[in-house]
């Protein structure tokens, strides 16, 4: 899985350099970390668990942890938006500096209502859904993969197959990197401090 992916975005993306390790926090994960060119635009138009809307212009001034999903995935999203909260909880006070973002690859089952009900949990991650349009576009400016799976023998109807990373934007909004999805808290948090550091 983790070859198709790297596969999938060839040519767009180059391996990231490790830096120098800060020697009070856990040094920087290199594995499974690419960085962005500026190919990858960050743009989004969507709304939020209110029926607000966002754009990623009202969330410039922070770094910005940028995760795809479905709340209806059952098992690969709800690792890894665990692990957002936990990266969060790992920066402490830094966590003010960070916008986490959802964007939801299933807008048809994903409504407000969904984000409202799924991330009861943690009110920091900002939710984000909208049209089939608006969604596609999102994807688009990441480069995100997502296809629909019909399950005719499934309850569910149909599931969505994604590519599996965190984004972290700058606090201009531009995509820097991409950190494999299947990452620990404390490396999320790690690429997260050296953002903030270096912004």
């Amino acid at each position: 899985m983790r070859n198709l992916v790297l596969a999938g975005l060839a040519g767009a993306l180059l391996l990231a350099g490790c830096g120098e390790q800060e020697t009070a926090a856990p040094p920087v994960p290199t594995e499974g970390v690419i960085a962005l060119s500026d190919q990858f635009t960050g743009d989004f138009a969507l709304i939020d668990k209110t029926g607000a809307a966002v754009r990623d212009e009202d969330l410039e001034g922070r770094i910005m942890l940028v995760y795809f999903g479905f709340t209806f995935c059952p098992d690969v999203c709800p690792g890894d938006i665990s692990v957002m909260s936990a990266a969060l909880n790992e920066l402490g006070k830094d966590a003010k500096e960070v916008a986490p973002v959802f964007i939801s690859v299933d807008p048809a089952r994903d409504t407000p209502q969904a984000l409202t009900d799924y991330f009861g949990f943690d009110d920091r991650i900002i939710a984000l859904t909208g049209s089939a349009e608006a969604a596609d576009a999102a994807r688009a400016s990441f480069k995100v993969v997502a296809q629909r799976q019909e399950l005719p023998d499934s309850a569910l109807g149909y599931t969505i197959n994604h590519q599996r990373f965190y984004f972290i934007s700058d606090r201009t909004g531009q995509p820097k990197f991409a950190l494999i999805g299947g990452a620990s808290p404390q490396e999320v948090a790690a690429l997260l401090r050296r953002s903030i550091a270096d912004s």
